[in-house]
């Protein structure tokens, strides 16, 4: 059987000519680097000249202008404003980042992973809802005519909204390495014995109780997902079209699965041919290098042997670390007299840092330009996929700090490279394990060697993720959609997936023998028994 990226390939060589698409790319707003994927999703088609539109539901409204700024290219960018809903529910001291110092602490494991999404799982209802509400912009949209859809499967509220648009052509694009939640629905189940899920805490080797748990913890997350998507169905039913498919045959039904992953980087697992990797798709690498540092960071990259450069992203700020974490960097900056230290810190209070003359705070960091500076010795990273990103592509050595979600993943992703160290959040207040992480990444020249190796593997791969999602987007327009890919096996139980059923029959079947054969042995046995008896008495 050909598979369709055999049909690809030679396609590729022999190239389509394609006329312009009417995309639709879909991005709620509620973090900025779930935006920032598809925005450059949607820049990329632009550039190739395709007609995007980029629809920005706001669910979170703290994120609103950085989510709709995800964009550079694409100018057709509508923004459905916040709902009276989403508006109590974000009004006062919870929508303060301040909240989000919680997550500093935060450790999810199966007790918890369910109730630590609520808060999130009720803002994305109540965005669906509004959402599909406005009608105005259902009947904008649809005046469009849109060729192909683009969503990211977080949700399913777009989903049902492409439906009831008329958008038979749908791709859904992960800005995680996957969502564990869609697997079994896509049929794509993943391998938790071996393949750490999106919020797996572990590496791929895993004892018998961490197996457990990596298949519980996301077992637990799936759960309280799939209750979202069970209230956005509600939704998109009762305002958009009562007829319209249940989830479970939306998800499946796409065209294609982009992810944000890449394979010579990510934990090996099983795909269906649907599946396209696009890890990578947000770096620019002549972008990237085109940047120039100023004359003040300039510098600060001067005055020492060594510069390591500390950023937690913009969703965590570094100013809410604990006190008690944060004293342990500060130790180990302290005892490091010879390295400049680069701190993204978002407040002007540092007065606790006083009298370190190596340490540079900034509330803005130019961390692409930096990363790709050779006299950036080091990275210290919270692991969010961008920043993963990132620091892969750069070939520099780093410490991942994760915080929460799917970070411990990326850690643990980035380690079995060797080019990182994976340091746990609580081992910060810990000045010896801190120093010695630091010292193993600046001086252990191992790192810097498989940092660089990964690298230049990453810039030689012989696919490109720009090109994948232009010419896998156009052959969706042309030929798309696929039903005849969608495996069959989804539809097949439990039992009958793992050949339970059969092996039941074997069993069977070998104990009515071995129950015959037991019973005929019995049988002659007491024959002869009998006759024994008999032979005595005579």
């Amino acid at each position: 059987m050909i598979s369709l990226q055999h049909i690809f390939s030679i396609l590729f060589i022999f190239p389509i000519a394609v006329s312009s698409l009417n995309i639709l790319v879909y991005s709620p707003a509620f973090a900025g680097s779930h935006s920032n994927f598809l925005g450059k999703i949607a820049d990329t088609l632009t550039e190739k000249g395709h007609n995007v539109t980029f629809l920005v539901p706001v669910v979170m409204i703290g994120k609103r202008d950085e989510c709709v700024n995800g964009v550079k290219l694409t100018k057709d960018v509508v923004v459905v404003e916040a709902g009276p809903e989403t508006l109590s529910q974000q009004s006062g001291d919870i929508n303060n980042d301040e909240n989000l110092k919680a997550f500093w602490k935060a450790h999810m494991d199966s007790s918890n992973a369910r109730s630590s999404t609520t808060w999130f799982n009720i803002a994305m209802k109540f965005a669906c809802r509004h959402f599909h509400s406005q009608r105005d912009v259902f009947e904008q949209m649809k005046a469009k005519n849109f060729d192909v859809a683009i969503l990211e499967p977080i949700s399913v509220c777009g989903l049902g909204y492409m439906k009831a648009l008329g958008i038979e052509k749908t791709v859904l694009a992960s800005s995680f390495t996957f969502f564990d939640v869609v697997l079994p629905y896509t049929g794509e189940e993943l391998d938790y014995s071996s393949t750490p899920g999106a919020f797996g805490s572990f590496g791929e080797k895993m004892t018998m109780w961490e197996r457990y748990e990596n298949w519980m913890v996301n077992k637990e997350v799936n759960m309280a997902q799939e209750d979202m998507y069970e209230g956005e169905m509600e939704a998109y039913r009762e305002l958009s079209g009562k007829t319209l498919p249940d989830w479970r045959e939306l998800l499946p039904s796409a065209s294609l699965f982009f992810v944000n992953s890449n394979s010579f980087l990510d934990f090996p697992r099983q795909v269906l041919q649907k599946t396209i990797p696009i890890g990578g798709i947000t770096m620019n690498q002549k972008w990237i290098k085109e940047q120039k540092l100023s004359e003040d960071w300039e510098k600060i990259l001067e005055q020492r042997p060594h510069t390591i450069l500390i950023s937690f992203g913009s969703m965590i700020k570094s100013m809410y670390m604990p006190k008690e974490w944060r004293n342990g960097l500060l130790e180990t900056v302290r005892s490091m007299p010879n390295v400049t230290f680069i701190w993204k810190y978002e407040s002007d209070d540092v007065a606790f840092a006083s009298g370190l003359s190596n340490l540079h705070f900034s509330k803005w960091v130019p961390q692409t330009a930096l990363l790709n500076d050779p006299r950036l010795s080091a990275f210290v990273s919270h692991g969010g996929v961008g920043s993963a990103l990132e620091l892969a592509y750069s070939g520099k050595p780093t410490i991942m700090i994760p915080i929460f979600a799917d970070q411990i993943r990326n850690a643990n992703m980035l380690a079995r490279h060797q080019g990182v160290i994976h340091l746990n959040k609580n081992d910060m207040e810990n000045f010896r394990k801190t120093q010695k992480a630091f010292n193993d990444i600046l001086y252990e020249e191992s790192y810097t060697r498989n940092a660089r190796k990964l690298a230049d593997v990453l810039a030689t791969q012989p696919y490109s993720p720009k090109d994948n999602v232009i010419k896998y987007t156009e052959f969706v327009g042309k030929h798309g959609p696929f039903p005849a890919m969608e495996p069959h096996g989804r539809h097949l139980n439990y039992f009958q997936r793992h050949f339970l059923d059969i092996y039941a029959v074997f069993a069977l079947f070998y104990t009515t023998i071995a129950v015959i054969v037991a019973a005929v042995v019995w049988c002659i046995y007491r024959k002869c028994v009998k006759c024994l008896k008999v032979e005595k008495i005579e």
